[in-house]
């Protein structure tokens, strides 16, 4: 079953995904290029909670905006969430 590439601005925290497409034009891809991120990199998504979407390319981090985001299409690879149970401290 092949998974669907959703846009970069959807994904968790801790998620490792790959870039399938950029929807961008020609100043925004090569914005992009100079960080890292074109088709076929990996990133990793460290913060995406409010203001910009921080991602880890080649470990180092960038911030992006939410409509930058919403152009640059990945694939899910990977995902290092904690459990909620851990997370809220409850015993084990």
């Amino acid at each position: 079953m092949m998974e669907e590439n959703i846009p970069l601005s959807f994904l968790s925290p801790g998620t490792e995904a790959t870039v399938a497409d950029i929807r961008g034009g020609c100043g925004m891809i090569q914005r992009l290029s100079a960080m890292g991120i074109h088709p076929k990199s990996r990133l990793t998504v460290v913060c995406s909670d409010r203001g910009p979407l921080i991602v880890s390319v080649a470990g180092t981090r960038y911030a992006l905006s939410k409509g930058m985001a919403m152009k640059i299409f990945v694939a899910p690879v990977h995902s290092r969430e904690i459990p909620a149970s851990v997370d809220a401290g409850e015993p084990a």
